[in-house]
């Protein structure tokens, strides 16, 4: 028995059920050889610190399969995680404890059961009174459970920071993080020989550090810090600000300028790291006066945010909103007729003409700033009206025969499309954004990023600076991350410029040969047929005959 769902088991303990001390099997069989010898008296175990059954494993040796480790016969177990990861917690617990040895820190690392597994999240916490702590987050946590437990840690602790897997932040969780500090603390694990080393880096919505070991990191008095980044915390936010809040005085309302002031600040700070908050972000960071607004007091507060922006043309901050399930609110449509843009027939038209509304005021107000694409303009029953491509007009010539006027056009063919399946017909500076967005998809993310790709290559010849070095820059980050993922499409090695040039030179020369055996071939003259041969009498005798007298 490998595992309760079928899966091989490639992670245990060593020396007891209740040990701490993990192992990843190797999975060849050279490689196993190799550890028994080193290792002969190991005894390994479906530990209870992942979540085992506490028995006892074999360490099976195949040559024609991916060696793992086994159950005894008629052994029942309900582990869930098996894989290479299923003892990352407990890697990380060694990490921390060698890190702290090395800096001297009086640190101690407790793995948490948040009701999915024991390996749920790590917790460090250094110090001896109140302590500082360090959180990593291995499980997903819901946006109202991570504030819950953010606001109960934050009592209890000097500093906390939360590290966060992958695919464990919800988009509630980064945005507010994103507000408040400016950027988000990721961690991953690399795997050396049996053991996997956490590697730890900083990012927000627009670039990220280089990942980084636990040793190239510094406990400071303000907490953990990664090398690359400076904290950009906003005052007047974050738990710690609202448990201030709470001890001293009602705020006094604002009046209406100042919170249009504010809240045109939010929305462009929104727009600068490409986030699209929802109203009670927005309350957080422009003042939480604003968060008991009804819709009418919203609808008139963002007109007048509107109103008072960057004139006619303008894109429309009030479409950056959205809800928990990242849909516009409602009433952004009302908004949207209030300053003449036309009215939404659906909800569905509105989240298609507030996406492209954002991408304007992500390229308005980003660092650096770039071309905004063209307003989606409505129809007057409220439907987003068809968009033509932008193609020289058909010029017609009027020809004047008998029998009445031929039109003649003049217009330039259509090039043909290099058919790049499931890619739709994208403008040279749409490519970049839509790069971008492939590494967050669903579905066949490579497969669709790299057929993105093949697009960009033909937008570069087309694109002015600098959007063709912004464009170069995107393309560089999307081909490493394809490089990274095992469901990456195999490519076509790459010719080197030498090897090609080589290539082409070959080519050339055979043509050249060719042409001048043809040449050589027409300007022979014609050989005589009967060369080297006895004709036949008469052939060829241009005498006349004459008869014998």
């Amino acid at each position: 028995m490998n595992g309760s769902d079928g899966r091989l088991v490639q992670t245990a303990v060593i020396g007891g059920p209740n040990s701490g001390r993990a192992i990843i099997l190797p999975t060849d069989a050279d490689e196993l050889t190799r550890w028994r010898r080193r290792h002969p008296a190991y005894t390994y175990w479906c530990g209870t610190q992942l979540g085992g059954c506490g028995n006892e494993l074999s360490d099976r040796l195949y040559r024609d399969k991916v060696c793992h480790f086994a159950h005894r016969p008629h052994t029942s177990c309900h582990r869930t995680a098996n894989g290479a990861a299923s003892a990352d917690h407990l890697f990380i617990k060694d990490d921390l404890a060698a890190w702290a040895g090395r800096n001297r820190l009086k640190g101690r690392a407790t793995a948490r059961n948040l009701g999915s597994g024991p390996g749920d999240a790590v917790d460090f916490r250094v110090g001896t009174a109140r302590q500082q702590h360090v959180r990593f987050q291995f499980s997903r946590l819901a946006h109202a459970e991570w504030q819950q437990a953010r606001r109960r840690l934050f009592s209890e602790s000097a500093t906390l920071d939360w590290v966060f897997g992958p695919g464990t932040a919800q988009p509630e969780t980064m945005e507010e993080l994103y507000d408040e500090y400016g950027y988000l603390l990721r961690f991953r694990f690399e795997t050396h020989g049996a053991v996997r080393r956490i590697r730890l880096r900083a990012e927000d919505p627009r670039h990220s550090t280089d990942w980084v070991p636990l040793d190239a990191c510094a406990m400071t008095p303000a907490g953990l810090r990664v090398p690359g980044v400076e904290p950009r915390r906003r005052s007047g936010s974050g738990p710690a600000a609202e448990a201030g809040a709470g001890r001293r005085a009602v705020p006094v309302r604002r009046s209406r300028e100042e919170q249009v002031l504010a809240l045109r600040e939010a929305l462009v700070s929104a727009a600068r790291f490409r986030t699209r908050p929802t109203w009670e972000a927005l309350a957080r960071t422009a003042g939480s006066d604003l968060l008991g607004l009804s819709v009418p007091d919203r609808v008139g507060l963002l007109v007048a945010v509107e109103r008072a922006g960057g004139g006619e043309g303008s894109p429309l901050l009030s479409a950056l909103i959205k809800t928990g399930e990242s849909d516009p609110p409602a009433y952004v449509g009302n908004v949207v007729t209030a300053v003449g843009c036309g009215v939404p027939a659906t909800s569905a038209v509105l989240k298609r003409w507030c996406q492209r509304e954002a991408d304007r005021a992500f390229a308005a107000y980003g660092v650096p700033s770039r071309t905004a694409p063209p307003r989606l303009p409505l129809t007057a029953d409220g439907q987003l009206a068809p968009q033509h491509s932008a193609e020289p007009a058909q010029h017609q010539t009027i020809v004047h025969v008998q029998g009445g006027p031929v039109r003649q056009s003049t217009a330039r063919p259509k090039p043909k499309s290099k058919g790049h399946v499931g890619v739709p017909l994208l403008r040279d500076t749409e490519i970049r954004h839509a790069l971008r967005s492939a590494r967050q998809r669903r579905g066949p993310r490579p497969r669709y990023a790299a057929a993105l790709m093949a697009r960009a290559e033909e937008a570069l010849t087309r694109l002015p600076e600098p959007q063709r070095t912004e464009l170069v820059a995107e393309m560089a980050t999307t081909r490493r991350w394809l490089d990274s993922r095992p469901d990456t499409p195999a490519r076509k090695p790459r010719k080197s410029r030498r090897a090609k040039e080589a290539g082409d030179g070959k080519r050339t020369a055979a043509a050249k040969k060719s042409e001048r055996a043809k040449k050589t071939q027409r300007g022979k003259k014609a050989k005589n047929p009967l060369q080297g041969a006895r004709p036949l009498p008469g052939f060829g005798d241009a005498r006349p005959k004459t008869r014998p007298k």
